[in-house]
């Protein structure tokens, strides 16, 4: 033969002795490595005691017959993957039907011609192997998959940890935050952080994409950010700081440290620097949605003096603005205007606008929970395709 399967392991229950013998001169003549039995409790046997790659079964054999056989090795978990090629004397289809109904692997109708038999039996392990290689290709991915559910479950308890505490410094201040990313991490962050006696530094930023490697480089550009870095302030030789960074000068530095061409991924900003004794602000507004401002008298401005998302160079601008007694401002991430619903339909800008507008009647954490609840509504509950983030904040 061509093909000849070395050391596989062939086991032959055959009632008779004559066909036994026979099929066995076959099978050890192409190099196969034989067990013989004569019924069905021997055969079944002969699978536990021993590494069984194929089984040639008589189905006419008395006791456990060759049906009662394969139906048992079918319902033992170690055995069912096991190719079982059907020696019978009839070539009715109702047998064929019930051999096959019962996981057999082959049909061969007696008398038994060897090239037949030797061709039958190459296909059947040809499949058998490339079944078991399948399985545990299946296997390590399936390892591999729940290795990464670990990862990204740890990351993504890593990432609510960067989400910050309540800032008790300024007392006049209030947030409320929904955070939600698409999958168990996402590319948006928030944070608000104290930066000296009298600045606050306020940012909502979401890198481009989704899953571990935006969160990854949310994390990078969270530390960037950092109240201890050099890109939010400048620090004397005693450790006291001397100046602030605008935001602006934030933007531009996160522009040089994340390049797209090296991190192949931009990220969109929204850096507010917040005077707590005169209550006035700077922001710049790099690619982002807009800074919503929504005052006492409920009437809504857009803040969105910038430039383009940081990583992806260009010309940045600064915003001013006051924040008075009553006055809301609403941080958020594309993931509310470009929900979509079950039809395909967006949420989009007016419908957000609108529900940010109309959430004026609520205490800060009802608004915000008022405006998510509207578009899930929207949505019948639907789980967005991207991050969605909101930042609310309120001066009483």
């Amino acid at each position: 033969m061509a093909h000849i399967e070395k050391k596989a392991t062939v086991l032959i229950v055959e009632i008779n002795r004559e066909k036994r013998i026979l099929l066995s001169t076959y099978l050890s003549e192409s190099g196969y490595e034989v067990v013989e039995t004569g019924n069905g409790e021997a055969g079944f046997k002969a699978c536990r005691q021993q590494s069984i790659d194929l089984i040639l079964l008589d189905i006419g054999m008395l006791g456990m017959g060759g049906f009662a056989l394969s139906d048992k090795l079918q319902g033992n978990k170690q055995f069912k993957f096991i190719p079982v090629i059907i020696l019978s004397p009839s070539g009715d289809i109702e047998t064929r039907v019930r051999a096959f109904e019962l996981g057999s692997a082959d049909y061969i109708v007696e008398p038994i011609a060897k090239s037949e038999l030797l061709t039958r039996i190459h296909a059947r392990l040809a499949n058998s192997r490339l079944l078991a290689s399948l399985q545990n290709k299946n296997k390590e991915l399936l390892a591999q998959q729940q290795q990464l559910m670990q990862d990204m479950h740890a990351a993504a308890d890593f990432q609510q940890h960067l989400l910050p505490n309540p800032v008790h410094e300024c007392n006049s201040l209030h947030f409320a935050p929904y955070f939600k990313p698409y999958k168990e991490v996402g590319g948006d962050i928030y944070n608000i952080q104290r930066l000296d006696d009298e600045h606050l530094a306020i940012y909502i930023l979401d890198v481009s994409g989704h899953g571990f490697a935006a969160a990854m480089m949310t994390l990078l550009a969270t530390q960037a950010l950092s109240g201890s870095t050099a890109i939010t302030k400048k620090m004397r030789s005693d450790g006291e700081v001397k100046s602030v960074t605008s935001p602006k000068d934030v933007v531009m530095m996160l522009n040089a440290e994340f390049p797209l061409a090296r991190f192949n991924c931009y990220l969109t900003i929204i850096y507010l620097l917040y005077n707590t004794r005169k209550h006035s602000f700077r922001y710049c507004c790099a690619g982002h949605p807009p800074l919503i401002h929504i005052t006492k008298k409920n009437t809504m401005t857009f803040l969105d003096a910038g430039g383009p998302p940081a990583g992806i160079d260009g010309h940045w601008v600064e915003g001013e603005g006051i924040f008075e007694s009553g006055d809301r401002l609403f941080f958020y991430t594309d993931g509310f205007t470009d929900y979509r619903n079950e039809a395909g339909d967006f949420y989009g800008q007016q419908r957000f606008f609108g529900s940010v507008l109309g959430s004026g009647r609520f205490s800060l954490q009802a608004a915000v929970q008022s405006i998510v609840e509207e578009l899930k509504e929207f949505g019948n509950k639907l789980d967005g395709d991207d991050d969605m983030t909101l930042l609310a904040m309120e001066r009483r």
